[in-house]
């Protein structure tokens, strides 16, 4: 099986990708930790003089701590991809604070234990997703441990469980299903993936206590008719039910169970009628309560029906980061090419996107209607959850751009980057300026000849040579095979495909993107009446500009022009993605 390097594989070389992960990860260096601490010191009655954040961190908010928990992932993927001590430092001293905060029961938190007794009784539920939090917390240990072996993280990880686990056990079938039945507009009890973090903690330890306390959060309501091939999205949260996919991806893998494996296969299906060009989906619900969130984001509406969903509110960042693993996962199962397309639209057009070029803060939305601006975070005064998601995603950034199997390399992105095989004792140096030109050169580096096939994506390749020479390879499955012993300073070159397409906006099909290869377009301003424009001619009309950067210029039948570059470029300028074509 071929599965993505590890973040220590790979380091990021180009002028996009790495240069939103050196910003946050010089936020992270930077981010006073009594201020990042400050909620938990004071939960637990300790003394604290730090100036609280404010935000979704405030010490009256209810998600208060959950980007403690994302901090702590990224600062530690951060410190072990880079061998960076420093940070290895400021996560291993977050970990000892925590460890001071957890009460005796091991109940860890920013917020009081009586947040989760309200959860339990109130039918109204007067909280905010306290498991939500709760999740971030422990993910944020479980990484510390893997990352960088910390065992009291593991410790502390354990204990938050088990002590969960005895607060469920005391619960009833229809407590449990009261609090974790997130079907109604804008739940206030969505519970992220903390099932998936118990199946982990399982992994970890064998223990079946954590195995059922996993599957707690397995809800019935929502995987069952999944599994029978019913379609139950419409009006449903979507980043709640993200993580529940991938938490029934995790149970079927350790349990073998059919029905999960077919929810989330079933799920996907369902998923690609809900999403957008960019890769990502959410916008508003069918039903949608006037003046609430559901009115114009985080929900999901009708299969096929996107054509009232360019509300400002769509494409939630936090539902892009989650569908990555839910498709990266598909594609160790099943080793087609189409999941792979999908996860390099969603890392140009949604992930990299997500994210600043200036500050590596995050949006929470992304619209991709008329007119539209992006909105970031800001440094202290936010926090929103795709703050908190945002600065994780960066920090795996380099994920899925190279996958391997024991003698298979296998490339999808064409992002600048050197890949570290360490079985092999091979390193590769990808050189490209993709998607500014459409060529990019590989050059081994090895002591010894090393044998192996090289896989590359069919649909994205004009043409590959070695050593400046035409080579023969095989086609199989979407992929082009290159099977051959490599030698030191061997150099694959290879001439990108990248031809220009649209794609429809589901439920209309007069509103077009457009794409180069799998890398989203955006027209610079207000989107404008194109005069004798119609998706028979529109791809003619693009002409490449001559530039360093990619950008087009398209001109109707009046002459009048517009301006397109990759969306995932764009910081202050007002853009359009969608446009509309005539024949309405």
């Amino acid at each position: 099986m071929i599965r993505s390097c590890l973040l220590d594989e790979v380091t990021l070389m180009d002028n996009d990708a790495a240069v939103r992960r050196q910003l946050v990860k010089q936020y992270i260096a930077n981010f006073e930790l009594d201020r990042l601490l400050h909620t938990f010191k004071l939960n637990a009655g300790l003394p604290s003089q730090a100036k609280p954040l404010g935000g979704w961190e405030a010490e009256n908010c209810g998600l208060r701590g959950h980007f403690v928990g994302h901090f702590l992932s990224a600062c530690a993927k951060l410190a072990y991809a880079d061998g960076d001590p420093h940070l290895k430092l400021k996560a291993n001293t977050i970990v000892d604070v925590l460890d001071v905060c957890a009460q005796p029961n091991g109940y860890l938190s920013a917020f009081e234990e009586g947040v989760l007794d309200v959860l339990e009784q109130e039918e109204n539920r007067n909280v905010w997703a306290p498991y939500y939090t709760l999740h971030k917390i422990v993910q944020g240990l479980i990484d510390c441990y893997h990352y960088l072996g910390n065992a009291k993280a593991l410790t502390l990880a354990l204990n938050l469980a088990h002590y969960i686990n005895r607060r469920f056990e005391k619960l009833s079938y229809w407590q449990v299903d009261g609090i974790l039945r997130c079907t109604k507009l804008n739940p206030a009890n969505e519970f992220g993936g903390i099932g998936d973090s118990f199946y982990t903690l399982y992994d970890l330890t064998g223990d079946a206590n954590l195995l059922r306390l996993a599957h707690q959060f397995d809800r019935d309501y929502f995987m069952s008719p999944l599994a029978s091939g019913e379609d139950v999205l419409n009006n449903l949260h979507a980043n709640t039910h993200l993580p529940m996919i991938i938490s029934a991806m995790h149970r079927y893998e350790i349990t073998g169970e059919e029905k999960y494996k077919l929810a989330a296969m079933n799920f996907y299906h369902f998923l690609l009628g809900r999403t957008f060009a960019n890769g990502n989906s959410s916008s508003r619900a069918t039903h949608a309560i006037q003046g609430t969130v559901s009115e114009k984001s985080e929900h999901w509406g009708a299969y096929g029906r996107l054509d009232n969903s360019l509300t400002g509110g769509e494409s939630e960042s936090c539902c892009a980061h989650n569908t990555e693993r839910i498709v990266e996962r598909l594609f160790y199962w099943t080793q087609e090419v189409n999941y792979l397309d999908h996860i390099e639209s969603l890392k140009y057009n949604a992930i990299l996107n997500s994210t600043s070029s200036e500050t590596g803060l995050s949006q929470y939305h992304q619209p991709m209607g008329s007119g539209a601006c992006k909105t970031f975070s800001e440094p202290y005064d936010t926090f929103w959850c795709c703050t908190a998601s945002g600065i994780e995603a960066m920090s795996e950034l380099q994920k899925n751009i190279w996958f391997k199997g024991t003698d298979t390399l296998l490339l999808n992105c064409f992002i600048s980057s050197t890949l570290y095989w360490k079985e092999k004792e091979v390193v590769i140096s990808q050189q490209t300026a993709f998607p500014d030109s459409l060529t990019s050169t590989l050059v081994i580096s090895t002591k010894h000849a090393a044998a192996f096939t090289l896989k590359l994506k069919e649909g994205t390749i004009a043409d590959v040579k070695i050593n400046s020479s035409s080579i023969e390879y095989k086609r199989e499955g979407g992929f082009i095979l290159i099977e051959r012993v490599f030698d030191d300073q061997d150099i694959i070159q290879i001439e990108i495909a990248a031809p220009l397409r649209f794609v429809p906006l589901q439920g209309n099909e007069h509103l077009v993107a457009v794409m180069y290869g799998n890398v989203l377009l955006a027209q610079l301003g207000n989107e404008q009446k194109f005069v004798g424009i119609s998706k028979e001619n529109l791809l003619s009309r693009f002409v490449k500009c001559e530039k360093n950067q990619l950008e087009f210029v398209l001109t109707d039948d009046l002459g009048h022009k517009a301006a397109f570059k990759p969306l995932f470029r764009i910081e202050q300028e007002q853009y359009s993605v969608y446009l509309e074509l005539a024949g309405r």
